[in-house]
């Protein structure tokens, strides 16, 4: 049962912005404040009974109307709304319900639906502070607190921490391969993860597979044939256990993705490489966060789905050395504990 008077935060699609959006949150979190999480079923699983989650709304199959969202709206009588994705739905649906604190991005006429707001692509920074700095305008009651680890829900951690014996895994530290990405162009080239993989069997570690559905499965189908040792558990998990796997994990190496933010949030050593994306807007934030490119491309930070490049160079030419050594260093730190 979610109770009257929750802080609910309109979830996006995209698990990494839902990270950022929910590290924006830290000041209603850090102040005891019950949050719901609200958005793609998919999504919101993974906040469901983590610390400060009083609840979860997925959304139906079929896309709600203004209508049924603001009735949903009213009938739990939320304290505010936190719309930091750039639609106009949820704000439009807030306003009708008559949540008396509406707060999130004002582009595209949204800042006529919210109480509080500030634009968020006139700016050129990190996402993450233009969400915070949303966040400090609408609740100036909050402080602004450090760092706070994300936690999956108990049974998630249980659930992992079971597979884990079975694959002996409770004993052997591992890398976690975070291989897929939304977006064909900000994967990494497979001949590079095979060479990675490889160095890190070498140094006596064992390695997890986590990524979605889709194409991230034929990827992961292709490095097992050759890296035959690894456990590929791409697309049979929710969100929420890889959350558990990646807190487990001597050292996460990812692309710009939801997985790459995931390890960060946890508090995990990630090594993220990144090409036709923006670092400085979209790099995961984190306690143990490398970013690794090669700098000398013409044609870095492009912002394509795919690559028009036969070779796709700033995905397949990164050396395999630079990334190693970044990995290395995350690898000598004792391993860590699950939280």
């Amino acid at each position: 049962m979610i109770p009257a008077g929750a802080h609910w935060i309109r979830m996006p699609r995209f698990v990494g912005d839902a990270i950022l959006m929910h590290q924006a949150a830290a000041p209603l979190l850090a102040a005891g404040q019950p949050l719901v999480a609200w958005g793609p079923a998919a999504t919101v699983e993974l906040f469901e009974g983590s610390p400060g989650y009083v609840g979860v709304v997925a959304d139906p199959p079929k896309k709600a109307g203004l209508l049924e969202g603001a009735r949903l709206l009213r009938n739990h009588q939320p304290a505010s709304l936190l719309a930091l994705a750039k639609s106009l739905r949820a704000p439009a649906a807030a306003f009708v319900a008559r949540v008396p604190r509406r707060v999130g991005c004002g582009d595209g006429g949204a800042s006529m639906l919210l109480t509080s707001s500030l634009k968020y692509w006139k700016r050129d920074d990190h996402s993450l502070d233009r969400y915070r700095d949303i966040v400090c305008l609408g609740y100036p009651e909050l402080g602004s607190p450090a760092f706070l680890p994300f936690r999956p829900r108990e049974e998630s951690l249980a659930c992992v921490e079971a597979a884990r014996r079975d694959h002996g895994l409770d004993r052997d530290p591992y890398v976690a391969f975070a291989m897929g990405a939304a977006a064909g162009a900000k994967r990494l080239g497979l001949d590079l993860l095979v060479d990675l993989a490889h160095r890190t069997l070498a140094a006596g570690l064992r390695i997890v597979v986590l990524g979605g559905p889709g194409d991230d499965v034929t990827r992961a189908e292709a490095f097992r044939q050759r890296v035959p040792e690894a456990l590929d558990l791409t697309a049979r998990i929710p969100w929420s256990q890889s959350a558990a796997w990646l807190a487990g994990a001597q050292a996460v190496l990812a692309n710009d993705s939801g997985l790459a933010h995931l390890a960060a949030v946890v508090g995990t050593p990630v090594v993220v490489v990144f090409g036709p994306t923006i670092p400085r807007h979209t790099a995961p934030r984190g306690p143990k966060v490398t970013v690794v490119r090669k700098e000398d491309l013409a044609c870095l930070e492009c912002q394509k789905w795919h690559c028009p490049l036969p070779d796709h160079p700033c995905m397949t030419q990164v050396p395999a050395g630079i990334i190693w050594d970044a990995l290395e260093a995350y690898l000598a730190a004792p391993v860590p504990e699950t939280p």
